[in-house]
């Protein structure tokens, strides 16, 4: 599937370079556009973590055609508590409390990566009709704390454009897709690979002359499960604060009905029970699950499905062009 995304890419490429000199000679060229949202968080001292955000679109339009690229990558690198160790060389026998630990070394954890997610998006429309389009594109992501390690959509579809003023734009789509993914454990009753219906649109209203809202949607159900299903939704307002600057927040909702599995620890609290506490040693002891107390033991490791929603909120700066 890797291979066809690629061929798919390249055919892609391919077509919008002809396209882009077809559609110079009879239509007027609207230009290239971009837009980079940054954000970014580093603290040192009690609390070591960094964080980058960096989400972006670049395209170029046309009269009668659009190509774009979107990028959202989010790393965010923390450390663990720093802890002491006690110096070699202290004794005491089993049973024992150990004695006065007067001296130790101090540990502070490097930082390591602790969230990352990823996704890349290259997209062509086409106008074929009055406010009707075809859309081609294909998307690959990766979203660790999700379980998901790669997943590829290949896409295509026609659209609608309902309302396309510049204070006011309404397009949906609808369209086929094929999905390969990657999950971090392996899932006995999900598809690896199927194909899927695409829906989606994309909304904006603009108010007065420095405040934009924002809301785009995008819904992949399998064909084979319509169990299987992942919705992405991103509602933002943009507040310009010059020709090239403004200040954006937004609220990104990721729902996945049928979420990747995680393997985690099963531990029980147990004491231990002596039905004859007069006969010590008989053989008869059983240990027996309690609430609180007792001691903590690892009993195996299990699997459980991770959560479907995930919500990100965000604040950033936003250069266009």
């Amino acid at each position: 599937m890797r291979h066809r995304i690629l061929t798919f890419l390249a055919c892609l490429a391919v077509g919008l370079g002809s396209s882009g000199a077809a559609i110079s000679e009879d239509e007027p060229e609207l230009g290239w556009f971009s837009s980079t949202e940054l954000s970014l968080v580093y603290t040192e001292g009690n609390s070591n973590i960094d964080s980058l955000g960096i989400k972006a679109t670049v395209g170029r339009d046309w009269k009668r055609s659009k190509v774009q690229i979107k990028l959202d990558a989010v790393q965010t690198n923390t450390s663990d508590d720093r802890f002491r160790v006690a110096d070699p060389g202290f004794t005491w026998l089993p049973g024992e409390d150990p004695p006065p630990l007067t001296s130790s070394f101090l540990v502070e954890p490097p930082k390591e990566s602790d969230v990352e997610k990823y996704f890349i998006e290259p997209r062509f429309e086409r106008n074929f009709a009055k406010k009707k389009t075809w859309n081609v594109g294909a998307s690959w992501d990766r979203n660790e704390d999700a379980g998901i390690l790669n997943r590829y959509i290949g896409f295509g579809g026609v659209g609608n454009a309902w309302f396309s003023r510049e204070d006011l734009e309404f397009r949906s789509n609808y369209g086929l897709s094929y999905t390969e993914r990657e999950e971090e454990t392996p899932d006995p009753e999900k598809d690896q690979e199927f194909a899927g219906v695409r829906l989606g649109w994309y909304y904006l209203n603009k108010f007065g002359k420095v405040t934009i809202f924002e809301n785009e949607f995008t819904g992949n159900m399998s064909l084979e499960d319509r169990a299987d299903y992942s919705l992405d939704m991103t509602s933002s307002l943009d507040v310009a604060m010059g020709k090239h600057l403004s200040l954006k927040i937004s609220l990104q909702w990721q729902f996945n009905s049928e979420p990747a599995l995680e393997d985690i620890d099963l531990f029980a609290r147990v004491v231990i029970i002596d039905p004859s506490p007069r006969l010590p040693g008989s053989g008869d002891e059983f240990f027996e699950t309690v609430t609180n107390g007792g001691a903590e033991i690892e009993i195996e490791e299990v699997q459980e499905r991770k959560q479907q929603l995930d919500t990100i909120f965000r604040t950033a700066l936003v250069i266009r062009f």
